[in-house]
C-alpha cells in the first residue's frame, strides 16, 4: 500500500469542475527495450513549445515534473526554467530510477518502480533529485510524481521527510503488480489528503473515469473485471462494446478528445470535481513515444488537446488550477 493511514476524504467545492495537467518530463527511450541507465537523450524539451503555447491560449498552468536526466541538461533546464519563472508552469519532481544516482540497484523491471527499492536507496535517489533541481531551478520542488507511478510502502514517508506536499502517483482501481509494481485499488479516485511522518499531504489522482450505463459502479466493477493485469478481460471487453462500462484515461496519447469528452461529462454527473491530465514529455517529439510516429500523430495529438481544453474550460465551465491551487482549493489542515 502506498500509505498506511486512512485517506481524509475531500468534499467537492462548491465551483467548477477542475483541471489540472501534469507532464511527466523526462528522457526519450525504446518503450519496448530493457530500461538502460545511458538511455538519457532529452531533445523532446525542445518541442514542449508546441504544447506550452497551447497552455498558455487557454491560461492553463500546467507542472513539469522533471527526471533527473531533463534536470542535469542545461538546454533542457534553460527552456522549462524560463516558463517557471514566467509563471507560466511549475516544477515538480519525477523519479526515473535507473537514470537517477545513486546507481547501487540492478536495473530491472522490479527497480523500475522506485517504491520497490530499500527505504534508504529511494530516499538517496530523491534527495539527489531533488537538490539537482532546487539548484538549476532556484526553488525546491513540493510536487512528486513516481516514475512509472511507482509509488511503495515507503514513498508517502520519504515525501514528508524532503518537503513534498502534493503526491501524484496514484492510479487509482488500478493493480500493476503483474509487472512487480503498486497496487492502487481502493484508493479513492478523487483528490484526497493523508498522513506521513507527521505531516499531511495531498494526493492527485491520475484521471481514469468511466463512461457507459454502469459508469457509477466504475470503481467497483472494473478493479474486478479487468483482473489483476490491469488490461481488460474478455467480460470487461464485452461491456465496454455494449456500451455498457469502459474505462478511458484522460491522455491525448492515444486517446481521442472524443473519448475524453464523454468521459469527463458523465464523471462531472456523477460528482466528480477533479481531472488530473497527464501525458510523456516524448510525446511531443515525432518518435519519441509510441504515440506519436508521425508529423500527422503528432498534430492529431496537438488537436485532441486543443479540442478537450476547449471543451473542458468552455462547453463544461471548468477551470484550469495547479496542485498548488487545487490543495488550497481543499482547504488544507494545519499542519501538526
Amino acid at each position: 500500500m502506498f500509505h498506511e493511514n486512512q485517506p481524509i476524504r475531500t468534499r467537492a467545492p462548491e465551483k467548477a469542475p477542475c483541471l489540472i495537467v501534469v507532464i511527466d518530463t523526462e528522457e526519450e527511450f525504446d518503450w519496448g527495450a530493457p530500461f538502460d541507465r545511458n538511455s538519457r537523450s532529452v531533445t523532446c524539451i525542445r518541442h514542449q513549445h508546441k504544447a506550452q503555447d497551447i497552455f498558455h491560449r487557454y491560461g492553463i498552468v500546467p507542472t513539469y515534473v522533471v527526471d533527473y536526466a531533463v534536470a542535469e541538461d542545461e538546454t533542457a533546464v534553460g527552456i522549462l526554467r524560463e516558463w517557471a519563472e514566467a509563471g507560466t508552469c511549475l516544477i515538480g519532481a519525477h523519479l526515473h530510477p535507473w537514470v537517477n544516482p545513486p546507481y547501487e540497484e540492478e536495473v530491472n523491471r522490479h527497480n523500475s518502480y522506485p517504491g520497490n527499492l530499500p527505504y534508504g536507496l529511494e530516499k538517496a535517489k530523491l534527495e539527489r533529485l531533488t537538490d539537482l533541481i532546487t539548484t538549476r531551478f532556484g526553488q525546491r520542488p513540493v510536487i512528486y510524481k513516481a516514475g512509472r507511478y511507482g509509488a511503495g510502502k515507503n514513498t508517502a514517508r520519504i515525501l514528508a521527510e524532503l518537503g513534498y506536499e502534493i503526491d501524484a502517483s496514484v492510479v487509482a482501481d488500478t493493480d500493476f503488480s503483474h509487472d512487480q509494481g503498486p497496487d492502487f485499488r481502493g484508493l479513492p479516485t478523487q483528490p484526497y489528503f493523508f498522513q506521513a511522518a507527521g505531516k499531511t499531504l495531498l494526493e492527485l489522482p491520475n484521471a481514469r473515469g468511466y463512461d457507459g450505463l454502469l459508469a457509477g459502479w466504475g470503481s467497483v466493477l472494473y478493479p474486478r473485471l479487468a483482473g489483476q493485469s490491469g488490461v481488460r478481460s474478455l467480460m470487461a471487453g464485452v461491456l465496454s462494446k455494449l456500451r455498457l462500462l469502459e474505462r478511458i484515461p484522460l491522455t491525448p496519447e492515444g486517446i481521442s478528445a472524443a473519448d475524453q469528452i464523454r468521459m469527463v461529462r458523465r464523471m462531472a454527473r456523477l460528482g466528480h470535481f477533479a481531472f488530473h491530465y497527464a501525458y510523456h514529455s516524448s510525446s511531443l517529439m515525432v518518435g519519441g513515444s509510441p504515440y506519436v510516429c508521425t508529423e500527422g500523430e503528432l498534430q492529431d495529438f496537438l488537436n485532441n488537446m486543443e479540442e478537450f481544453f476547449d471543451f473542458f474550460l468552455n462547453d463544461l465551465g471548468g477551470e484550469a488550477l495547479t496542485p498548488l491551487q487545487m490543495r488550497d482549493r481543499l482547504a488544507l489542515p494545519l499542519q501538526p
